[in-house]
C-alpha cells in the first residue's frame, strides 16, 4: 500500500513536470499583452507599438498594448508584476522608469530584482525645448534671459525623479536659477503645456519633438549626444554650447517581464526580440522616427544598463536632494 502511494506520487509529479514543460514549450499559444508605463503617444508607447507589431509577426500571435500611466511609471510596472507570471504579460519601458524614479517615489518592488530585463531595443536622445514665446534660441540665450527675467519660469516633467525632472534641477543649479518644477502625467500633456506657454522648459526625447520644432510650436535649445540630429541640424549639442553635463542625457528602451516567468519562455522571448532587433525593417522604422536602434548582445545587457544607470542616478538625485 505504501509502495503504491509512492509510485502514484511520483507519477503525478512527473505528469506535472511534463505539463509545465509542455506549456512552456507551446508558448505562445494565445495573444500577448505589452504593458506600457506611460500614456499613449509618449516615448515608450511609440516604440512599444512598433515592437509589438513586429513581435506579433514573429510569434504568429496578436499583441495588445495596455497603457498604464502614472506615478513615474510605477503603476505600469506594478500592473505587469501583478499579472500571471506565464510570459504573456510583458513590459516595454525606458531605463528612467527603473533607474531614476525609484530613488524618489519608493515603489513597492525592487526594480533591479523584481523586474527581469530581457533585451534593450533603442536609445532616445534628449532635447531641451522652450515655450514659443521664450526669448531664447539657444543655451546662451536662455542664460541671458534667466539673468534678467523677473519671472524665472518653470520646467515640466512626467514625474518626480524622471530624467526631465533631474535635468531641470541640474539646470537650476548650473545657472543659479529658481525655476519651478511642474509634474505632469506624461510627456504628451507636458508638451501641450509647453506649447501654450504654461511652462517655460521641458527636457523631451528627440522622437517626440521633431515635428513640434520643425513647425515652430516649440524652440529647441540644445540636444544631447556627440553629434547633431540629422532631422534638426540647426540645433547644436549641449557640449558645443558649454554644457557637457547634459551630453549623456538619454534613455534606453527595452523589454522586461516578471523574473518568475518560465526560463524557457524568457529565452524564446529574447531570441524573438533579437531577430527583430537585427531586422533592417525594424531598425529603419524606429530610426525614421528618431530612435537610435540597438541590437542586444545578451539577455543580461539591458539589466546591466539599468543597474549602471540606477547607481549613477541615485548618486545624482541624492546630491540634488530631490523629493516627490
Amino acid at each position: 500500500m505504501k509502495t503504491y502511494g509512492i509510485r502514484t506520487l511520483r507519477t503525478c509529479f512527473a505528469a506535472l513536470v511534463l505539463a509545465l514543460s509542455t506549456s512552456a514549450y507551446a508558448w505562445p499559444d494565445k495573444p500577448l499583452k505589452i504593458v506600457v508605463p506611460a500614456p499613449a503617444g509618449g516615448l515608450i508607447d511609440v516604440i512599444a507599438r512598433v515592437y509589438g507589431d513586429f513581435l506579433a509577426q514573429e510569434l504568429g500571435q496578436s499583441v495588445v498594448i495596455d497603457n498604464r500611466a502614472g506615478a513615474g511609471g510605477m503603476i505600469g510596472v506594478q500592473a505587469m508584476l501583478s499579472a500571471p507570471a506565464d510570459g504573456y504579460t510583458l513590459l516595454v519601458t525606458n531605463s528612467n522608469v527603473l533607474a531614476e524614479t525609484p530613488h524618489v517615489m519608493k515603489p513597492p518592488y525592487d526594480p533591479l530584482k523584481d523586474v527581469k530585463a530581457v533585451a534593450v531595443l533603442a536609445r532616445a536622445r534628449s532635447i531641451l525645448l522652450a515655450a514659443p514665446d521664450l526669448p531664447a534660441k539657444d543655451m546662451a540665450g536662455l542664460v541671458a534671459y534667466l539673468k534678467t527675467a523677473t519671472d524665472k519660469g518653470s520646467f515640466g516633467s512626467p514625474g518626480a525623479g524622471t530624467l526631465p525632472h533631474v535635468g531641470g534641477e541640474v539646470l537650476n543649479r548650473r545657472l543659479g536659477a529658481d525655476m519651478q518644477h511642474v509634474p505632469f502625467s506624461g510627456t504628451p500633456t507636458a508638451l501641450v503645456a509647453l506649447m501654450s506657454g504654461q511652462i517655460s522648459l521641458y527636457f523631451s526625447a528627440v522622437v517626440a519633438s521633431t515635428p513640434l520644432v520643425s513647425t515652430g510650436k516649440v524652440i529647441a535649445l540644445g540636444v544631447s549626444g556627440t553629434s547633431r540630429v540629422s532631422a534638426m541640424p540647426q540645433v547644436p549639442t549641449f557640449s558645443e554650447q558649454g554644457f557637457p553635463e547634459f551630453a549623456e542625457f538619454s534613455n534606453y528602451l527595452g523589454l522586461a517581464l516578471s523574473p518568475k516567468a518560465p526560463p524557457e519562455v524568457a529565452a524564446k522571448l529574447y531570441a524573438a526580440t533579437l531577430r527583430i532587433a537585427q531586422s533592417p525593417q525594424f531598425n529603419a522604422k524606429i530610426a525614421g522616427i528618431g530612435f537610435e536602434p540597438l541590437v542586444p548582445t545578451s539577455s543580461e545587457q539591458f539589466g546591466e544598463i539599468v543597474a549602471a544607470e540606477f547607481n549613477r542616478n541615485g548618486e545624482l538625485i541624492r546630491r540634488l536632494n530631490l523629493k516627490p
